[in-house]
């Protein structure tokens, strides 16, 4: 699994690809969730690259999201990969995060193309 990280002044945006399973979750919360908090509590996560997504993926998001709603800020999932899509459809939680094809480049409220 590859994880990119980039945290500018107010989102922390996430691209991750390849296998999303138990053997990245540890290195998953070590790289975003330590970045979410009052003053950056957006997070963008880009899964177009993912391949596979497992149980412990899934409780990698969730975990996300209760970090994101204590700050105050929300999670929205970018270009969901059809594994992704998937795997979050027949777990019920592609109706619990607000999924986008793409951002805008200011990361603004104008957000592209809302799927479902």
């Amino acid at each position: 699994m590859d994880i990119s990280v980039a945290a500018d002044t107010d989102v922390v945006a996430v691209t991750l690809a390849g296998r999303f399973d138990a053997h990245c979750a540890d290195e998953y919360d070590r790289l975003v969730i330590s970045e979410i908090g009052p003053d950056r509590a957006d997070v963008e996560i880009d899964l177009a690259g993912v391949e596979f997504m497992d149980s412990s993926a899934l409780a990698c998001l969730v975990r996300t999201l209760k970090a994101c709603t204590a700050s105050g800020g929300v999670v929205t999932l970018v270009a969901v990969s059809n594994p992704a899509r998937i795997i979050l459809e027949l777990t019920r939680l592609d109706g619990v995060f607000p999924v986008v094809t793409d951002v805008s480049a200011d990361r603004g409220p104008a957000r592209i193309a809302v799927e479902r």
